[in-house]
């Protein structure tokens, strides 16, 4: 099982969604945990939430987009606690849902700076400390459309991809002392989801995609995020984890049930 006690984690992006749910579980597991997001209200929500479970917590502002905001956080942390032994790298934004031939440059840095250059970012503050430490570990948050790909969400898609090559590449890089690993879930029920789910239809489409009928809940993502951040998952790095429902595995057959559910509607 996995077990944090004694070590302490930054997760960033971990006000809402899956870094909510990460840090706690993290929290669960007997972590020191320090939510950051660009609203401190919000950090401190959760670190209260953290704190029910017996252990130290504190939150943090913190704007990836500004990589010198990633080093101080990493600074304060180190200050308060003395040492860095997780980060969770979940801060992201999807804000388009466009035509690749519609993207502007303007769109396309926007969703850059925030997912890929603002993880890379955050994930070398941490990574300089753990290599002092010659401990620690990371898990970035990515995403299973990186395997697959999806109309209408190129930028997205593209820092997914960036990501999961980023975390074989440090993998390398930072062995044996700071492992390095990704989690790609497949659609969960979070605020970036939310105008997905309020369109029946595609909302529908997406479930048909995968095998269990559903979208994930955030707390269904949070147990392999902390497995691989934790002693638990000590001889696993370079690894991006799928945890999707069978999205990636069923996809073929998930537009097969689809296609020909559609095709039984129109017979009766």
């Amino acid at each position: 099982m996995a077990n944090c006690k004694g070590k302490v984690a930054l997760v960033v992006g971990g006000t809402r969604g899956i870094g909510r749910a990460s840090a706690l579980e993290l929290a669960a597991a007997g972590a020191t945990v320090i939510p950051a997001g660009r609203l401190i209200e919000g950090a401190e929500a959760v670190a209260a939430e953290a704190r029910v479970f017996g252990v130290e917590a504190f939150g943090l502002s913190l704007d990836v987009g500004d990589p010198s905001a990633s080093r101080r956080a990493v600074d304060e942390v180190v200050s308060r606690c003395g040492k860095l032994d997780i980060l969770i790298a979940n801060a992201g934004i999807s804000p388009y849902w466009d035509r690749a031939e519609n993207i502007t440059p303007e769109m396309w840095d926007e969703v850059m700076n925030v997912n890929l250059r603002g993880a890379f970012f955050a994930v070398q503050a941490a990574g300089r400390q753990m290599l002092k430490q010659k401990s620690g570990s990371i898990v970035s948050i990515s995403s299973v459309t990186a395997v697959f790909g999806v109309s209408r969400g190129l930028p997205y898609v593209a820092t997914k991809g960036g990501m999961d090559s980023m975390t074989r590449s440090l993998a390398v890089e930072w062995a044996p002392y700071v492992r390095v690993n990704g989690v790609a879930p497949g659609f969960v029920a979070t605020d970036m989801t939310h105008g997905m789910q309020q369109n029946e239809g595609l909302k529908q489409s997406v479930i048909d995609m995968g095998l269990l009928g559903r979208l994930a809940e955030p707390e269904e993502i949070a147990p392999t995020v902390v497995l691989l951040a934790s002693d638990a998952g000590s001889f696993i790095t370079g690894q991006t984890f799928i945890v999707d429902g069978g999205m990636a595995a069923g996809r073929d057959s998930g537009r097969r049930t689809s296609r020909e559910t559609s095709i039984t509607k129109g017979n009766s």
